[in-house]
């Protein structure tokens, strides 16, 4: 099966092609030259999404073990033998996730192998940390040693989520899971949020090295991350050649009003918008005082799950505590269905992060104060994601100025 990747808006219909493509895969009614021998790993944003897509995928295959579904933080852990998903930012610096590391590690556990070591993670780990011996560096770099020498303890290094793809990295070097062995063909959904280290992960995984890379790039959340498929592609070993490139155009979860006002924040090649759904109520935001928010938040969950009682509502938010009180102070209590939704009344509200956010969609959407929504390299993947996420309404409570794209009609 020959490699692709897909690209388009939120809403045209990526996270579909995936599931759907999984399935096709390993289909008896698929043409043999299609299909595979080995399986097939999913690679999701969260841990929501994969819930989700691998119910749709269980469905499409009739519940086949041969489709995998797994967020890339479920992946990292799972590599590591550990369970609860870290918190934190992605990467400190760049260091953190560049190939590089990738180079070093295996370097390292090579030369820990030729000398009849059988090395753990730790060993390793503490051999990059003193940047081998005087006689064998791992490196001369000025700057990759003062970063070596600089990582934490592994006992902390495993509590951090910046440093969980290299620690990733070399339990697979030392010992693959055995339930990983096999993989064929590897789909990533939100690929754009895939670091390089994490790539060449991936890619040790990938046993055909066939590809079906699906993403946005305008949803970036880091600096750190690859800024083109071109630069991703440079890190893969893909058999024939580059792979084609599928731009979707339509959306299909959000409204013409929604995506207008989304896409202001996209550089102005790229803010042409054609939605399958072409009505529906023009985005709503509001201005507050700082001690007026929780009421004004408060207030619009009163209002869209009055409009929509039949429908999904959440708050995307980088403060969800705040919120979480005002809902708690007004009668709403955390749900047993997950640790992001709240309930009252027969009603329901997901309080979610922007990386919570990721993949999902909802009837209506309330974006509090974008102003605080973390950017990169100049633009706003995390606020576009948040924005988009609505497939009816989206309101915006703010008490700090709107950036500065969201306030030009």
């Amino acid at each position: 099966m020959d490699s692709m990747i897909v690209e388009g808006q939120p809403g045209t219909g990526k996270t579909i092609i995936a599931s759907h493509r999984a399935a096709y895969l390993i289909s008896d009614d698929t043409p043999e030259e299609n299909t595979l021998d080995g399986n097939v790993l999913l690679v999701g944003p969260t841990k929501g999404y994969s819930a989700h897509v691998q119910a749709v995928i269980d469905r499409l295959t009739g519940g086949s073990e041969r489709v995998r579904v797994i967020s890339l933080p479920e992946l990292l852990l799972h590599i590591l033998g550990r369970r609860h998903e870290l918190r934190g930012s992605i990467s400190r610096s760049w260091q953190d996730v560049d190939q590089t590391l990738a180079r070093f590690v295996r370097a390292t556990v090579t030369r820990m192998k030729t000398t009849g070591t059988k090395p753990t993670c730790d060993d390793v780990y503490d051999y990059l940390r003193r940047n081998g011996s005087s006689e064998q560096p791992v490196t001369r770099d000025p700057e990759w040693i003062a970063y070596l020498r600089k990582l934490p303890p592994s006992r902390d290094a495993l509590m951090m989520r910046a440093h969980t793809p290299l620690l990733a990295t070399i339990q697979w070097e030392v010992a693959k899971p055995r339930d990983l062995v096999g993989i064929e063909h590897i789909i990533v959904d939100e690929a754009q949020d895939v670091t390089p280290l994490e790539w060449l992960l991936l890619e040790s995984m990938n046993e055909a090295h066939a590809w079906t890379i699906i993403g946005d790039m305008n949803q970036r959340r880091s600096d750190h991350t690859l800024a083109s498929w071109a630069q991703v592609l440079s890190l893969l070993a893909v058999p024939y050649g580059d792979p084609p490139i599928h731009r979707l155009v339509r959306g299909y979860r959000s409204t013409r009003p929604i995506l207008e006002f989304a896409n202001r924040l996209l550089p102005a090649a790229e803010r042409a918008v054609l939605a399958f759904q072409e009505k529906g109520p023009e985005p709503t935001t509001e201005k507050c005082r700082q001690p007026d928010l929780g009421a004004a938040v408060l207030r619009h969950v009163t209002r869209l799950k009055t409009a929509y009682p039949q429908g999904t509502l959440a708050v995307i938010t980088v403060d969800p505590k705040a919120v979480e009180s005002t809902l708690r102070l007004a009668g709403w209590a955390r749900s047993p269905n997950g640790p992001f939704t709240w309930r009252h009344s027969g009603h329901e509200v997901t309080v979610a992060l922007p990386d919570t956010a990721r993949g999902l969609e909802f009837d209506a959407v309330i974006v509090v104060e974008p102003a605080d929504f973390p950017q990169n390299l100049g633009r706003q993947g995390p606020l576009y994601t948040a924005l988009t996420r609505p497939n009816r309404e989206l309101a915006v409570v703010h008490t700090k100025p709107l950036p500065e794209r969201l306030r030009k009609r």
